[in-house]
């Protein structure tokens, strides 16, 4: 077997496996950046090597269908070699492109079929919609990532379209060989560096951020007119030693300039996320902030109490001994009084959602909607308290937010139960009518307000740190009440 040959063979399994990080890319980038509930599984990953068997039962079988509707052109290719090269003066020509070109479209289509498949079985909801937007995103950055290296390639040739057009006019031939081996050792260089940094900077880490409409929009304009600027030069340059410097300049920008979007993208999705996590930590501090004032108002208070206990104590045992009863029994209820003003008015049985519900307690007593709380979790819940803030500071102001619409009939109830496996905090608010639960959270981004660009997420936040503690969170919903179950394992 010849050397081109086994280059040739390589540089098929590589484009195969290059599609197949393609694929898993689609996937990390709805998942970081478009908001989509997915996740990437070892069954996921060994199901990309289905465009590999996909591969060989093409090749095997379009030579064998191929052997019986053309026999002579079919001999014929296989006896060639690498080297190879077929022209429109070949009276062989035109059966041979006819051959390559149903080969080349069918295996375009089965790979991105498959990939259609693929899609379907990943997504948790809405699969038909997720997996046309899926293959749609596959098929504009399969197409973006090899015009940018097509056109590259030619301009550091010298700026000659005679080369590219040679590749599609002829077959075989080391020089098609070359193009296609640089062309796809590029993609797959380029997929696997993407693939790195979206798993390890984003996917693994749990960085999660939602790209607006309006920058999508502009990212599919970019990827459009990017995949046909590069060929305007190509039209009429007549002067050889200008369009050879053109090339070398062009040639070389050309990379850099196809960064600048996605760069931008990111850097514009990072900075609101970054906004978001500042107004989490805000409201963290905030709590933080009003545990420890209202820790130092009780010692205050507890101090005081204290230094009176003893003459209060006597004070009632005066009275009793000089028989004025009455006056005792007001002066104890008074002291008793007294003793409940110490106690915290919520208890649940950890001191940093203890702080948050006080907070959304106050904000509710001022908005006139009615508050209830039952039950505690022993021990706490074992989780950072920044955590424990996203979770339920989210929680509550979206049912503060709910019920606000049905005042005066307002409420938000908050109960705690527990069983063996987990602490269960379940709350509920009034609410105006039945709320579509599974869009609420398998889409990030949902929400019933105006302002889209700013709102919408923390319900989605909610459900990545609950599943960060292997935890469960469940929604119910009619057409007055909203009910978030948030289930958090127990610590043995």
């Amino acid at each position: 077997m010849e050397i081109e040959q086994i280059v040739n063979y390589i540089t098929v399994v590589i484009s195969d496996i290059n599609f197949m990080l393609n694929m898993l890319i689609i996937v990390m980038v709805s998942a970081c950046f478009l908001g989509r509930y997915v996740v990437i599984t070892r069954r996921m990953v060994i199901a990309t090597c289905g465009i590999l068997i996909f591969q060989l039962i093409l090749t095997f079988g379009g030579d064998f269908l191929f052997s019986k509707i053309y026999p002579v052109e079919t001999e014929y290719i296989n006896g060639l070699s690498a080297q190879d090269i077929i022209t429109a003066d070949n009276p062989m020509y035109a059966k041979v492109y006819l051959i390559s070109n149903i080969y080349t479209y069918v295996l375009n289509i089965g790979v991105f079929v498959y990939a259609f498949v693929f899609y379907l079985i990943s997504y948790k909801e809405k699969r038909v919609l997720r997996a046309i937007e899926s293959t749609i995103c596959l098929f504009l950055y399969y197409m973006y990532v090899n015009t940018i290296l097509q056109y590259t390639y030619t301009y550091m040739r010298g700026g000659d379209f005679e080369l590219l057009n040679n590749v599609y006019s002829t077959l075989g031939g080391r020089d098609n060989l070359i193009y296609m081996v640089v062309l796809v050792g590029g993609a797959g260089l380029v997929s696997l560096i993407l693939l790195f940094i979206l798993y390890f900077l984003y996917y693994k880490r749990k960085r999660y951020y939602v790209v607006r409409i309006r920058d999508r929009i502009l990212f599919v304009v970019w990827l459009v007119i990017f995949s046909i600027f590069p060929a305007i030069p190509g039209g009429g340059q007549t002067d050889a030693e200008k369009y050879q410097l053109l090339g070398y300049v062009f040639g070389s920008l050309l990379p850099i300039l196809g960064g600048i979007a996605p760069v931008l993208l990111v850097m514009n999705a990072a900075e609101k996320s970054l906004k978001e996590k500042n107004e989490y930590q805000e409201t963290y501090l905030a709590a933080e902030l009003e545990y420890i004032e209202q820790y130092k108002r009780t010692q205050t208070e507890t101090r005081a109490f204290r230094h009176d206990i003893i003459n209060n104590l006597s004070l009632t045992d005066m009275m009793l001994d000089e028989g004025k009863t009455e006056e005792a029994s007001a002066h104890i209820k008074q002291l008793l009084g007294n003793v409940r003003a110490l106690s915290p008015s919520i208890i649940t049985g950890d001191e940093m959602l203890d702080c948050i519900v006080a907070m959304k307690a106050d904000k509710m007593k001022e908005k006139a909607i009615q508050f209830s709380s039952d039950g505690v979790v022993d021990g706490g819940l074992h989780m950072k308290a920044m955590d424990i803030c996203s979770i339920f500071a989210n929680a509550l102001d979206n049912a503060i937010e709910a019920a606000d619409k049905t005042v005066p009939d307002a409420w938000v109830d908050l109960k705690i139960k527990r069983n063996d496996k987990f602490a269960i905090i379940k709350i509920s608010n009034s609410a105006v009518g039945k709320v579509d639960v599974e869009k609420l959270f398998m889409t990030s981004g949902y929400t019933s307000k105006k302002d889209t660009e700013h709102h919408g997420f923390g319900l989605s936040n909610i459900r990545r740190t609950v599943e960060d503690y292997d935890g469960l969170i469940k929604a119910e919903s009619d057409e007055k009440s909203f009910s978030l179950s948030i289930m958090i394992p127990r610590q043995a």
